[in-house]
């Protein structure tokens, strides 16, 4: 079976929607670094619409979870919402897992997709007001204002071609 994965990117101002299409698995995973080459210093929130990701496997879970943890790092929101039935399974499988292991929602690998518009923003700007005290000058940490600019900024969708490969 053919593997296909497409990657839309819209900007609305400071928030980038990130809409994956398709089959997210081991053959395309890296599809997702589309999203991070387009992170730039005006994006204050990644909003990931998961409603045409039809499948995900453990591979493309990691990487998700990387563009999840690479935005946190950089002191911006990431909100995955629109779950389908699959993908979600496979995040609470793998919860289900490690709470075997003394793990809870708290502390869960996944914990970064399942939080909260609000839990993200908050986070979000914890994480940028901590980058923002270690710097070296007062103004080395981009400005984030959550309204952005009066004029939305246009950016036609980024769609990757679809990637060859098996599911096993």
């Amino acid at each position: 079976m053919r593997s296909e994965c497409e990657i839309h990117i819209r900007r609305y101002g400071a928030t980038m929607v990130v809409t994956p299409v398709g089959e997210l698995d081991a053959d395309s995973g890296q599809a997702l670094n589309a999203v991070q080459t387009a992170l730039d210093q005006d994006v204050a929130a990644v909003a990931c619409d998961m409603r045409h990701l039809s499948f995900l496997d453990v591979v493309g879970l990691h990487h998700l979870l990387g563009l999840a943890r690479d935005t946190r790092s950089r002191g911006i929101a990431f909100f995955a919402y629109n779950w389908q039935h699959q993908p979600r399974r496979l995040v609470d499988f793998t919860d289900e897992l490690l709470q075997g292991e003394g793990q809870d929602r708290r502390t869960a690998p996944t914990r970064l997709l399942r939080r909260t518009l609000r839990e993200a923003t908050e986070s979000a700007r914890a994480t940028g007001a901590a980058l923002a005290s270690t710097a070296d000058q007062p103004d080395a940490t981009p400005h984030r204002d959550a309204d952005g600019p009066a004029a939305e900024r246009g950016v036609a969708p980024a769609v990757l071609p679809p990637t060859g490969g098996h599911r096993a």
